[in-house]
């Protein structure tokens, strides 16, 4: 059986970020750029899966180990508890991995970063504008 080739965590971060901009395309819709990070990753986030597979989320957390590290040290630092354990509900602490790291890259686009409390129309000229700021990004830092 061929073993499917994982992307890093920063790779798929980005590509999430960029797909979930894309998507954006064409909705007459507004968005605060500081909560823009939640927006793009809303459905992850309700449905509580981004792979729909506990096996591949392992594979993922597997893949993303020291990366995994330091989200769940960044959550116990910042909540004073992780919210989910990668052990028990790793779909769900992939999720929230994907959620953190969409929004660090977010946080690292001069345009998001600028207009952080400013609610902005996603025309397509910003959405361009951002997803080249995204895909500017080579790391994820807690």
């Amino acid at each position: 059986m061929e073993q499917a080739v994982l992307e890093d965590y920063v790779t798929y971060c980005k590509d999430f970020a960029v797909d979930s901009l894309e998507n954006l395309r064409g909705w007459d819709s507004s968005a605060y750029m500081c909560d823009l990070g939640n927006r793009l990753t809303e459905g992850i986030n309700i449905d509580g899966s981004a792979t729909y597979s506990r096996h591949k989320a392992k594979l993922y957390l597997q893949e993303w180990w020291y990366d995994a590290a330091e989200v769940y040290d960044y959550q116990k630092m910042h909540f004073g508890e992780v919210l989910h354990n990668p052990f028990d509900s790793p779909e769900a602490f992939h999720v929230c991995m994907i959620i953190h790291g969409v929004e660090n890259i977010l946080w690292q686009c001069p345009t998001v970063e600028k207009n952080h409390g400013t609610k902005k129309t996603l025309t397509t000229s910003l959405l361009n504008k951002i997803i080249k700021e995204v895909e500017q990004v080579s790391e994820i830092h807690f």
